[in-house]
């Protein structure tokens, strides 16, 4: 069954852009590490990316983009698109002109489990891609798909509106309905860094600190001198 659907909950403007001044390393931090960062196959298409923006879902046909042109029209200033294509890698489904399309409309970035071409016209836009990979085949625009549905990229499930966070380190995901309170816990995570970061500056060392020093003295570990009987 093909979908689309044109109204899309957003969080509050100031929330998503806010969150431009967030690493991707700091939103995995608080949303627990596993479940809402992307796997390490998604990267940037080039060196330097990042983008932060509110997610339009789309599930294109593997090696099909007739879809992501029709989103490319749907998206709004400051969405990124974020497309399901199965993981298909053998077909570079958008490039160059499709990148410059979205960047004069005002989209925030495209991310696709999937590959793309023109990868060295993409770094020289400096429009944010990410990809599984690239390819220089084109893509064929015959069979439909879905807008604003549910959609896993990346490995990761992402609905319409959630909040997109993507850097060189790669892609992490803040769910829409807790967006403010991730906010909220990425500020205070960057404050807490700060503060140890000049701890490390006069010498301490991140094993004390953390307390890893009493998690090691817990575990059983066997010395030189454990062996000699």
């Amino acid at each position: 069954m093909h979908t689309i659907e044109y109204d899309v909950q957003r969080p509050n403007r100031d929330v998503v852009s806010a969150f431009e001044e967030i690493p991707s390393t700091i939103v995995s931090d608080v949303t627990g590490n596993v479940g809402l960062t992307m796997d390490s196959g998604i990267n940037p298409a080039y060196e330097g990316a990042e983008t932060a923006g509110t997610a339009i879902t789309v599930k294109a046909a593997p090696g099909d983009n007739l879809i992501i042109h029709k989103a490319i029209t749907m998206a709004e200033p400051g969405d990124i698109l974020v497309i399901d294509a199965d993981g298909f890698t053998e077909t570079g489904h958008l490039g160059e002109l499709m990148c410059k399309s979205c960047q004069v409309n005002g989209i925030a970035g495209i991310v696709i489990d999937g590959s793309v071409r023109d990868r060295q016209a993409l770094a020289e836009m400096e429009f944010p891609v990410y990809a599984r990979g690239t390819h220089p085949r084109g893509p064929l625009k015959q069979d439909p798909g879905s807008i604003n549905v549910s959609v896993s990229c990346g490995g990761v499930a992402v609905e319409p509106g959630d909040v997109i966070v993507g850097d060189d380190d790669g892609i992490a995901v803040a769910p829409r309905e807790n967006a403010a309170e991730i906010l909220e816990r990425s500020r205070e995570k960057l404050d807490s860094e700060d503060a140890v970061r000049e701890e490390l500056v006069e010498g301490e060392y991140l094993f004390e600190l953390n307390g890893y020093d009493r998690l090691f003295e817990e575990l059983e570990v066997v010395g030189p001198e454990d062996s000699i009987q």
